[in-house]
């Protein structure tokens, strides 16, 4: 298998609640930068393309490092659209949701 580059996506979902009709919360998902979701203590993460679940990496990296997210699984990134394995792929393959999609 060829090498592939490192993957680093900026831009995730964070799982937020925000208040339902007739009384209390539901959970829903909103597209954030990384940066922007850390600083906000946000804690659950997912792909903002495939809904798989991503790693948060780069949160202690050096001034002028930013933090981003990567496929926690190999097979998100084969076929998400964000996915550093997709993008190198040169069989045509087809961007899918991820076969375990975090809630």
């Amino acid at each position: 298998m060829a090498v592939v580059d490192k993957e680093k996506m900026y831009e995730c979902e964070v799982k937020r609640r925000r208040l339902k009709e007739g009384g209390g919360y539901e959970p829903f998902w909103k597209v954030k930068k990384v940066v922007e979701a850390l600083s906000d203590g946000d804690t659950e993460f997912r792909c903002k393309d495939c809904r798989g679940e991503v790693k948060v990496l780069g949160k202690t990296s050096k001034v002028g490092g930013l933090a981003y997210v990567e496929h926690k699984r190999p097979e998100d990134s084969e076929f998400c659209p964000s996915g550093a394995r997709f993008r190198k792929a040169t069989d045509g393959r087809v961007s899918r949701w991820s076969e375990k999609p975090v809630p």
